[in-house]
């Protein structure tokens, strides 16, 4: 049998073909670790597990990478706010990296209670801050971003398909209708690579 899925850039069911004879990459976003998993964490995962658990079956290689976000969520959508797991340690009198720790081991014991499978690789955000300032850096070096006194954006202007694959037109899109609008950006679309934080923040 075939796989066909949902290519979301043509909007149409293709068969699928991995860019490596018999190898499949996959990249999900993984958990916030400032919280407890909740159904809609869980229902992800585990579809997630049986796509994975599918494409072994039909004998792939799958190298399955899974990130925690161990730091810079912000509370906001528009780029400012404070740090979610900052917020959070302070409501429990602990340490950042503390909160972290528990629930990355306590999303380790739900995950497995739910009978989805360890991704073969897990990165922390905090694992390659200096990965990410290389990458910001190459951005702006050759154009593709840009500083303001709040942070770094990327200019979308530089991308004319962004929003594409989503299916979202930019130009129906009204700034400041959902979220504050930053006065310092060149385009309310613009979004953040890298938000400056206040010298006292305890993870800047």
């Amino acid at each position: 049998m075939v796989l066909r899925i949902f290519n979301t850039m043509t909007k149409k069911k293709e068969e699928f073909v991995p860019l490596v004879e018999g190898k499949v990459g996959i990249y999900t976003c993984g958990q916030t670790v400032y919280d407890d998993l909740h159904i809609g964490n869980a229902c992800t995962y585990s579809n997630w597990d049986v796509i994975i658990r599918y494409l072994r079956y039909k004998g792939y290689e799958v190298l399955h990478v899974q990130n925690f976000t161990d730091v810079g969520h912000l509370v906001s959508d528009a780029d400012w706010g404070e740090d979610k797991i900052v917020q959070r340690a302070a409501e429990r009198q602990m340490h950042p990296l503390e909160l972290v720790e528990k629930y990355i081991a306590d999303y380790f014991r739900d995950t497995a209670a739910l009978n989805i499978k360890k991704p073969n690789i897990m990165p922390r955000a905090t694992g390659h801050i200096s990965e990410m300032i290389d990458l910001v850096k190459a951005l702006i070096e050759k154009g593709y971003a840009y500083e303001t006194p709040t942070g770094i954006y990327f200019d979308i202007s530089k991308f004319p398909d962004y929003g594409k694959m989503a299916g979202i037109d930019l130009t129906k899109q009204q700034a400041g209708a959902r979220v504050e609008a930053d006065q310092y950006k060149r385009n309310p679309h613009d979004f953040a690579l890298w938000i400056k934080a206040d010298p006292s923040h305890i993870m800047q």
